[in-house]
């Protein structure tokens, strides 16, 4: 029997050379979007005080699995820094398209402590979740001021 080397690794050398070639050659799709998610706005909800509605832009490709966007707002008291308002919430997967395509979405976080206070400062936080991806989750966190709708 006569083993001939050179050969087989000549073979798998060229095999390998025009692997990258041909994923080269393919259309780019939805799948190489990047994903994305930007805190847009946020404001009071000015019939119910402990709700802050928070306004969220992100573009994500479509993927094996589902996603969670999740959002939480975190505000001192200036007066009392013992009074803390605090508050998250999960959007449901079903309402989190991903498609590769810009969307916006507005969510609402009641305070589990707290009514908000206008005109102070607030952390928000979003996060938009692939467990099966990575790196897993892409976050947006700003410190913004927090008070009522312009239109209120």
């Amino acid at each position: 029997m006569q083993l001939r080397l050179p050969a087989v690794l000549a073979s798998l050398a060229l095999g390998l050379a025009v692997a990258p070639a041909a994923v080269a050659d393919q259309d780019p799709d939805a799948s190489d979007t990047a994903t994305v998610i930007t805190i847009t706005g946020v404001s009071i909800d000015p019939k119910v005080p402990s709700r802050v509605r928070v306004d969220l832009d992100y573009a994500c490709a479509a993927g094996d699995g589902p996603r969670s966007l999740n959002t939480s707002v975190e505000q001192t008291d200036p007066e009392d820094p013992a009074t803390v308002a605090f508050g998250s919430t999960r959007t449901s997967p079903t309402q989190v398209l991903c498609d590769g395509a810009e969307h916006s979405q507005r969510v609402v976080v009641q305070s589990k402590t707290s009514n908000w206070l206008t005109g102070v400062d607030a952390v928000v936080v979003t996060t938009l979740t692939d467990l099966g991806a990575a790196p897993p989750a892409f976050a947006d966190a700003q410190q913004l001021v927090l008070d009522l709708p312009p239109d209120s």
